[in-house]
């Protein structure tokens, strides 16, 4: 049977009449409440003002939703009830914490205050001198006539079983028996290993291990032994011989080839000693190389050696190329200078390169040292800037191939400096590496064409570098054409215009 729970709403003192407008009106209720969750919620307040003011404020709020639900509330009178609503509860928050910490300091100062605290008291008597955990303690293990004192020494005492199984003493005692368990076990394995060391012992593993040395020892004897055919050593002896035989059959075919080989050189070098090219005097010599370099080119050669250029009185400068019209870089100049004398330094070379350059309006230089009057310290081949020193011998066919890349390396940077007036996008990386190849690969050859010159052994290993290296010279060469012709291309009129 639900609980009912009643309460009345007192008159206020000040009624007024509810016709006349004037004052607050009231109105007075015995209600009835017969649903469980209002039941609990009204008897979890106590009786008398809390519970009435709860029962008004829960009215209110219903009466106020069911006026939303018609559509009669007032906001302004929702927000003041919130409010109102929302304060009271704060209040009773708050009361209701305070009280709850009130409670419990209350409880905890009972029993964990340092003073007079129930549990400090109860850890003293627990802990202190005499205490009963102390007191406990004596009793079981602290005196002689403890619990623990007695337990052990029927246990463990001089008469207990476990003390008489330990006694050496004792015939039945554990210690004796196990003493005389490992004295028989080591005697037995003492016999055990003494009989493997025995000699007298065929079965034994030192027996054993003897005959096998033995055995191993004549079998290694026998691999050693020339006297027997199939023995290791007979069998290496057989394979050297051949090996030496076929390295000296291949020995001999090298040196013929060698002795073949060097006798062609000297025979061309004699033809060459003996061509028209010999005994002409070596300006001469190299116009003549030029000349034919640049027909190959398509640029024009100009001897210029009795003519001054535009230097006043100056004719330093024998040979003008000029670059010709299938050239990105027509109309550009080399000035070439030729000396077969031992006392032209380089910088004395560079010098009147320099000037050359100047009286002739030339982009790019290059000075012709006769190999053999030319300083033993100078290189096959070098670049200093625009100009280029180069050793040529006009009876050396070998060292043609330094000149003509010294013409190549010129044309380069003539056409270089042109594409660089005109801003042409070309890369010129591959053009100054090839440059810097060809400088390399003449330090290179010169290096090998010495050491064939003095050559005794290695010779077919250095004459098939020599091969590697004129191949690399080429190819480089290549390169710088291949640059030249780029810009060839990218220089036409039709991609110009």
């Amino acid at each position: 049977m639900d609980t009912i729970s009643e309460f009345t709403d007192r008159q206020s003192p000040k009624t007024l009449d509810r016709q006349n407008g004037e004052g607050t009106e009231v109105v007075k209720l015995c209600l009835e409440v017969t649903d469980p969750e209002l039941i609990e919620e009204l008897l979890a307040r106590a009786e008398g003002e809390e519970r009435r003011e709860f029962a008004l404020s829960a009215l209110r709020i219903g009466i106020l939703t069911l006026k939303q639900a018609t559509g009669r509330l007032d906001a302004d009178t929702i927000k003041h009830e919130a409010d109102r609503l929302l304060s009271e509860l704060s209040n009773a928050l708050t009361n209701h914490q305070n009280s709850v910490a009130k409670d419990v300091e209350s409880s905890l100062k009972k029993y964990f205050d340092p003073k007079d605290g129930r549990f400090s008291e109860r850890i003293d008597r627990l802990i202190s001198n005499n205490g009963e955990l102390e007191l406990f303690m004596n009793r079981q293990v602290g005196s002689e006539d403890s619990q623990l004192a007695k337990t052990l020494s029927i246990h463990l005492g001089e008469n207990s079983p476990i003390m008489k199984l330990l006694s050496p003493k004792e015939s039945e005692g554990f210690l004796k028996a196990m003493t005389q368990s490992v004295e028989e076990a080591l005697t037995a394995q003492r016999n055990t290993i003494l009989s493997e060391f025995s000699l007298d012992n065929e079965e034994s593993a030192l027996s054993r291990l003897v005959k096998r040395v033995e055995t191993s020892q004549g079998e290694i004897t026998d691999e050693f032994s020339l006297d027997k055919e199939d023995s290791a050593l007979a069998r290496l002896k057989r394979e050297l011989v051949e090996v030496l035989s076929k390295h000296k059959e291949a020995a001999d075919e090298f040196h013929e080839a060698v002795t073949k080989k060097l006798t062609a050189m000297t025979i061309r070098r004699e033809e060459s000693l003996r061509s028209t090219r010999h005994g002409e005097d070596f300006q001469d010599a190299v116009k003549f190389f030029v000349s034919e370099e640049c027909n190959k080119t398509g640029d024009i050669p100009d001897d210029c050696s009795r003519t001054t250029g535009i230097i006043k009185n100056s004719k330093v400068g024998d040979l003008v190329i000029e670059l010709g019209p299938d050239c990105s870089a027509s109309g550009a100049r080399v000035v070439i200078e030729s000396k077969e004398s031992s006392g032209y330094s380089l910088s004395k070379a560079l010098g009147e390169l320099e000037i050359a350059r100047k009286n002739r309006s030339a982009q790019a230089g290059v000075f012709v040292f006769s190999k053999m009057s030319a300083s033993p310290e100078l290189e096959p081949m070098r670049r200093y800037g625009n100009d280029i020193v180069v050793l040529w011998d006009a009876d050396d066919t070998s060292t043609d191939a330094y000149l003509s890349a010294a013409l190549s390396v010129a044309r380069a940077i003539c056409t270089q400096e042109a594409a660089a007036r005109s801003s042409v996008g070309i890369d010129f990386e591959p053009a100054e590496k090839a440059i810097r190849a060809v400088e390399k690969l003449s330090a290179g050859l010169n290096e090998i064409q010495k050491a064939g010159e003095t050559i005794q052994g290695g010779s077919e290993r250095i004459l098939d570098r020599v091969k590697i290296m004129e191949k690399e010279l080429k190819r480089q060469v290549e390169i710088l054409d291949g640059t030249i012709a780029d810009l060839k291309t990218m220089s036409s009129p039709d991609e110009n215009e």
